[in-house]
């Protein structure tokens, strides 16, 4: 999917930036193209440190011209322009934009918070070998993030992305469209329409993580409920009661909760359906219910039985026939058929999404899927030892073949050589 995304540092400065809007801050929106020319240009030349000189020049007109989104962006690039020649960047880039983050003003601050628990999480993920070993501590201001645990990571990294989208109206009210200039568009916008959809999405990338790290307490959070699989209007109202605090699975549900209930009365359901449909992937795979299976297909014929062919809604079909397709990996001749015919059900679900006349996303992965489903495959495999003049087995395995032809040489001295 090839979305508006954000993202805070990339290597070889491909920065992904997002912006925001602050009728109140800035009445005319600048681009500064002129003076960003100069610092790629730098950047292409390898010159980091003149590309860093220009860049400071930029980040000091923007705040005095009140330009936040060229501020954030300067703040991005300074931090990936010292990445080799500043010891401890991990460390001063956290303290840069908690620096800046001090004196901002929503949207900015929002934004800021998602950057900065960005960071945090990347400074955890870099150096987490150094944690295993540390006692968790209590009581005990630990203001050096060199001295925390893994807690203390987890806990610092979900207030900010919670903190980041905190303010729900504003962020659901700013619109993208008129921040193109700062903005990696993509051919699918309509499926992240508000500043709110791109914060929430990048909470979610860190909510659904595994928690393999995180010490689990005996009343640990698990996703065993049914109506986790819900209509998105039943699942937006659940309350799903929990204990523990730590639990990521827990604040992923509470997140698609709030934006699946902010596009339920979308005039046109593409962002809701994308996110409904990424809420129950992540169900099924974090579920513990013994149904979770069937509750997961249910879920998704749901959405592809009231939508029909909308494009928005072929991912579903799509994700149905690739359910199929893995029950028919199951299929034994000679053991389980329960599953003997899924294969088919994949292939007449996919044909139908490829006969539908708009493009989506649901059509290209439901192209390529049907593309390895009818895909042929022969493979021949013959006992390593065998006695002349005696049979001997064999066995064809194949795909997508009805006939298959066979002829036995005899080896001589000049197949040998060969």
């Amino acid at each position: 999917m090839n979305l508006p995304v954000v993202r805070a540092c990339v290597v070889s400065m491909f920065l992904l930036l997002f912006s925001f809007s602050n009728s109140h801050a800035q009445s005319t929106i600048k681009t500064y193209d002129k003076q960003w020319k100069v610092v790629a240009d730098f950047v292409k030349k390898q010159l980091p440190k003149s590309a860093l000189v220009e860049v400071k020049k930029i980040y000091a007109l923007a705040k005095q011209e009140n330009q936040d989104a060229q501020v954030i962006k300067s703040l991005v690039y300074m931090i990936d322009l010292q990445a080799e020649n500043r010891d401890n960047n991990d460390l001063l880039s956290i303290a840069d934009v908690e620096k800046e983050l001090a004196v901002s003003k929503q949207p900015a601050t929002s934004i800021l918070n998602s950057l900065l628990a960005d960071l945090y999480w990347r400074y955890y993920n870099n150096y987490r070998w150094q944690m295993y070993s540390r006692t968790q501590t209590v009581l005990f201001k630990k203001e050096d993030i060199a001295t925390w645990g893994t807690e203390d990571f987890h806990r610092k990294i979900s207030t900010l992305y919670l903190a980041s989208i905190q303010e729900e109206r504003l962020l659901q009210q700013t619109r993208l469209e008129p921040f193109n200039a700062i903005i990696l568009k993509g051919n699918v916008r309509h499926l992240r329409p508000t500043l709110y959809d791109l914060l929430a999405d990048r909470a979610l990338d860190y909510f659904k993580n595994d928690e393999r790290d995180l010490r689990k307490p005996a009343y640990a959070f698990q996703i065993d409920q049914p109506e986790a699989f819900a209509t998105a209007e039943e699942f937006s109202r659940y309350r799903f009661p929990t204990r523990d605090s730590f639990s990521l699975q827990h604040k992923a549900l509470l997140v698609y909760q709030k934006l699946l209930a902010f596009h339920l009365s979308d005039a046109r359901p593409d962002a809701l359906l994308d996110a409904d449909i990424q809420r129950i992937l992540f169900v099924r795979s974090k579920s513990v219910h013994p149904e979770r299976d069937k509750l997961y297909f249910s879920a998704l014929e749901r959405i592809a039985n009231k939508y029909g062919n909308l494009p928005a809604a072929s991912q579903a079909w799509f994700f149905m026939a690739s359910y199929h397709e893995e029950k028919a990996n199951s299929y034994s001749p000679f053991g389980d058929t329960t599953h003997r015919f899924a294969r088919l059900k994949a292939r007449d679900i996919l044909e139908r999404i490829l006969a539908q006349k708009d493009s989506s996303e649901g059509k290209t992965n439901s192209y390529n899927l049907l593309s390895q489903i009818k895909k042929q495959q022969l493979q021949f495999n013959v006992e390593k030892v065998n006695l002349p003049q005696q049979p001997f087995r064999a066995l064809v395995s194949y795909r997508n073949f009805t006939q298959v032809y066979f002829r036995l040489v005899k080896q001589d001295d000049k197949i040998k050589k060969e």
